[in-house]
């Protein structure tokens, strides 16, 4: 359809779009549209029970709502859904996101959702993954397949802004790029191959054709007290500084308790929390599926007393622990992952979740099997986005 309506937006949904009624009673889901505002927007889509619609104008203001910072969001650009709102109102919309999740999915009572660690402004991401169009890098049209390849970037790190706006990547059709932000390392693993790419500086390049040989592509990154190995495919946080607010919420969820214990770490990527909050345990065990996460974990976690298991949640073995620490990806840990937390005998569940429904549904899961959600804590780790990083303790 295509049909100008105006709508009351009341709330925002878990993607980040303002949801409202459409004239025939339909709720209506608007991309850009904030709480509290009366818009019009275009149906693009209509179902039994809801649509979709994009913004056409604001008839009514929220007070949140601000010009977009970034120029490049008048072209179009998917890259952030958020910047037509206050750093203020965007935090305040992550907290409605999940306290919504927690009532309405995971039917948990009057949740306590706080705000957590403020990150510092310069907080900029250190990884993306950019389409390739003509040799340049960019971000795709916002319901499109376009690709705006952008002359700043305001989100990234200088050092990944300078590779994603003056490099060159030939024939290419898509590229990783990722860079350490403390230490000035610099990686680049281009789609199919690496043939004809021109990057400024000094930059590890690899094409997908490499890595299939064999090769590696690393970075070096330094956070929560430790120097890290990261390599190009493996899983780290958005930057060292969403690194460090992350071990500083997990360790204060973790909570105050005598010397020894074990600690298992679900989903423990390159070693994170196992390399930081487990120096305050006698063992540690860190469970990870991905090779080449473990490979680093190997590595950065060589000086510390961690047993590292490869396996996935699911197929993993339980065994006894003290408090457990789960960081399982946008899924969540679902019904096999908790009942493998719940057979651990746990205490102390620690549950950091990348997604709001997820962890709706982790924590009903978790309650339901004899579990308290004590508190959850919003972390902003992708500024201007509707992305929600969220820290919960769990006691049994």
């Amino acid at each position: 359809m295509d049909d100008a309506v105006e709508v009351d937006v009341v709330r925002v949904a878990t993607g980040g779009e303002g949801v409202g009624r459409a004239p025939d009673g339909r709720t209506l889901f608007v991309a850009g549209a904030l709480p509290g505002e009366r818009v019009r927007a275009t149906v693009l889509e209509v179902r039994k029970r809801h649509g979709r619609a994009e913004l056409v104008d604001v008839v009514h203001a929220a007070p949140g709502r601000r010009p977009p910072p970034c120029p490049h969001v008048a072209d179009g650009c998917g890259g952030c859904d958020w910047q037509h709102a206050t750093d203020e109102l965007q935090a305040a919309m992550r907290r409605t996101i999940v306290t919504d999740a927690l009532v309405r999915i995971g039917r948990i009572a009057e949740p306590v959702v706080e705000d957590g660690t403020t990150l510092p402004a310069d907080a900029r991401r250190t990884t993306i993954r950019a389409a390739v169009v003509d040799g340049r890098a960019g971000y795709r049209r916002r319901r499109s397949h376009d690709v705006i390849a952008p002359g700043i970037c305001m989100v990234v790190h200088p050092h990944l802004e300078e590779l994603l706006v003056d490099g060159r990547f030939g024939a290419a059709t898509e590229v990783l790029l990722r860079v350490g932000a403390r230490t000035g390392d610099r990686v680049a693993v281009v789609a199919p191959t690496a043939a004809d790419v021109d990057l400024p500086g000094a930059v590890d390049v690899l094409g997908d054709d490499d890595v299939e040989r064999g090769e590696r592509g690393a970075i070096h990154e330094e956070a929560g007290g430790r120097r890290w190995r990261v390599s190009a495919r493996s899983f780290f946080q958005p930057s060292p500084e969403a690194a460090d607010a992350l071990v500083e919420e997990v360790r204060d969820a973790v909570g105050e308790r005598s010397a020894g214990g074990r600690l298992v770490d679900l989903a423990s990527g390159v070693g994170l929390f196992a390399g930081t909050v487990g120096g305050a345990f006698d063992e540690v065990v860190a469970v990870e599926s991905a090779p080449t996460a473990v490979a680093d974990a190997e590595v950065n976690l060589a000086d510390r007393p961690v047993r590292i298991v490869r396996s996935t949640i699911e197929r993993w073995a339980p065994e006894p622990a003290d408090v457990v620490v789960a960081d399982p990806p946008r899924a969540g840990l679902g019904r096999v992952g908790v009942e493998r937390v719940v057979a651990t005998g746990a205490r102390v569940v620690v549950l950091v979740s990348c997604d709001a429904a997820a962890l709706g549904r982790d924590a009903g899961l978790l309650v339901a099997a004899g579990f308290r959600l004590e508190r959850s804590r919003v972390l902003d780790l992708f500024p201007q986005t509707a992305h929600v990083e969220v820290v919960s303790r769990f006691v049994r």
